[in-house]
């Protein structure tokens, strides 16, 4: 369960930030989550809720996240494939395979609430 682990790195930035911005208290934390990070929604709310928010400064917090959706776009015609509906290995407009995925990759903070 690596979503431990990056829940400690990405709680460093929330108490970071909040530092910087005279926080003293974290009521509400909104993480962005891609679809192809490799996190999954439910440990990650667990590690948050149950392991790194007791007895932090976002004690009782609300955790809130947003899940972002895989975009590929096909980099030899640059069509976009919808992987809920199309088969991500080829470029349905033109069969190529030269496939990138250009969202859907982020896990980060997109912002924090407090006092």
């Amino acid at each position: 369960m690596h979503e431990l682990g990056a829940a400690v790195d990405l709680f460093k930035v929330v108490e970071k930030e909040a530092r910087k911005n005279g926080l003293k208290k974290v009521s509400k934390v909104r993480v962005k989550l891609g679809e192809a990070s490799g996190i999954k929604d439910d440990f990650l709310r667990h590690s948050f809720v149950d392991h790194i928010f007791p007895g932090s400064m976002a004690e009782g917090a609300e955790l809130e996240i947003i899940e972002e959706k895989v975009n590929i776009v096909c980099k030899d015609c640059g069509a976009r494939i919808d992987i809920s509906k199309d088969d991500p290995s080829k470029c349905l407009a033109c069969g190529g395979s030269s496939l990138e995925v250009t969202g859907g990759k982020d896990f980060c903070v997109d912002s924090i609430e407090g006092e």
